[in-house]
């Protein structure tokens, strides 16, 4: 029979490679690790981590989800299944702080290893834009977005997130430390944001890429508050952005077109497009049950009810009354204004936990490393998949719950 002991050790490389490779393996490894914590938990009759106030926050959200808003929905059964599975994404977190990353070398096998995913995920959506197949021989999923190793469009958004994981190495290793002031971390930053924005650039997904200008933002704001980079080099790192840009253009003058002219477009023409088109149906189904919602996971059938937008198997535009593709509407329409409002409670003291120590000993790039997880994570803004589905939670909690975990043995 396996310990809890060899669970532990073996967590940083099952979770490394099962989250971002398989959905079902990802949802099967994150229930095997919860209930074992929770067993152990109950072994050692040790529930101090129960006293969090994020994690109360999150009990608070799923008691009105399982209680309320479920015996409100138009599928009771339905959103009181989806209200309970929800428990396990918090628990997930909270074991990661707790146990499976609850010392640095755990956390620098898990860094590690993941490394090597992000690397390979870089190699193969290059691969797969050069010859037209990944390294699996999965095709492009249409003229202009990839895949990579997955079977849908998904490889920027899981590159934009995954790789902001390695950069732990700089927060918790010293050896790390003192490259952040050698000659070389100027060549190496420039090269990593280089390939990091070119990568997604290739993609295809256009919110990806908005991320990551975001997140190259919010890094560098880290770098240069900590004094490891003047602002000229920012600007100098910039203009290499905009070079690189206006090589696709040169070059391949339609990935240009999809990832900037298409985007630009659809921002200025926002409330015409097909993202505008989405959430203007979940406004839509929101105002139909402005403070309960219709009910968790509900979106599709309460959409379709509506019978303006179609249904999902004939929409009247793409992607609506699929699901709202944005963490803020979703909750709004399924969980109304209630459940909106109890869920980023919980988003407070998330980052209330993860930000706070850095702030206050003003070790800024910590804070700004942070930030950029809270807000690759959490940005009530941004388009996303399906908030609640398996695929989507599983890469955001493992975030958080690292994230915390990091944050607590910095300062422990």
């Amino acid at each position: 029979m396996i310990s809890f002991n060899n669970l532990k050790l073996l967590a940083p490389y099952i979770l490394a490679l099962a989250i971002p490779f398989s959905r079902s393996a990802a949802d099967i490894t994150i229930v095997l690790y919860v209930f074992a914590f929770l067993t152990k938990s109950y072994h050692e009759q040790n529930w101090g981590w129960t006293n969090e106030k994020w994690f109360k926050a999150a009990l608070v959200f799923s008691i009105y989800c399982i209680f309320i808003n479920s015996s409100l929905s138009i599928d009771s059964f339905e959103s009181l299944k989806y209200s309970i599975f929800f428990l396990r994404w918090p628990i997930f977190a909270i074991a990661c702080t707790y146990w499976i990353f609850s010392d640095i070398k755990s956390v620098k096998i898990f860094l590690t290893v993941i490394s090597a995913c992000v690397i390979f995920l870089i190699f193969d959506t290059w691969y797969q834009y050069f010859l037209g197949f990944d390294i699996f021989g999965r095709e492009i999923y249409d003229f202009n977005r990839l895949t990579g190793p997955f079977r849908r469009p998904y490889v920027g958004m899981w590159i934009t997130k995954l790789i902001l994981l390695p950069l732990f190495f700089f927060v918790l290793c010293d050896k790390y430390k003192k490259f952040l002031i050698s000659k070389r971390f100027y060549l190496f930053l420039a090269i990593f944001i280089c390939l990091f924005f070119s990568t997604i650039f290739i993609t295809g997904e256009r919110m990806a890429l908005i991320m990551t200008v975001l997140s190259i933002i919010i890094i560098l704001t880290g770098l240069m508050s900590s004094n490891y980079i003047s602002l000229k080099k920012v600007i100098s790192i910039f203009i290499l952005l905009l070079l690189v840009s206006i090589l696709f253009l040169i070059i391949y003058p339609d990935q240009y077109d999809r990832a900037v002219n298409s985007t630009l477009h659809k921002i200025i023409n926002w409330k015409n497009s097909d993202y505008g088109i989405v959430w203007k149906s979940a406004y839509d189904v929101w105002m139909e049950a402005p403070f309960f919602g219709a009910g968790l996971h509900q979106y599709r059938d309460a959409c379709a009810q509506l019978g303006i937008y179609g249904n999902v198997d004939q929409p009247s535009s793409g992607g609506v009354c699929f699901h709202p593709h944005n963490i803020s509407m979703q909750l709004l329409s399924e969980t109304g204004f209630f459940g909106f409002s109890l869920f980023f409670i919980m988003v407070f003291y998330i980052s209330f936990n993860i930000l706070e120590k850095s702030f206050i000993s003003k070790e800024w790039l910590t804070f700004f490393l942070m930030l950029n997880i809270i807000t690759a994570t959490f940005l009530p803004i941004q388009s996303n998949t399906d908030f609640f589905s398996n695929k989507y939670s599983s890469i955001i909690w493992l975030l958080i719950g690292l994230s915390l975990s990091v944050s607590k043995l910095k300062y422990k």
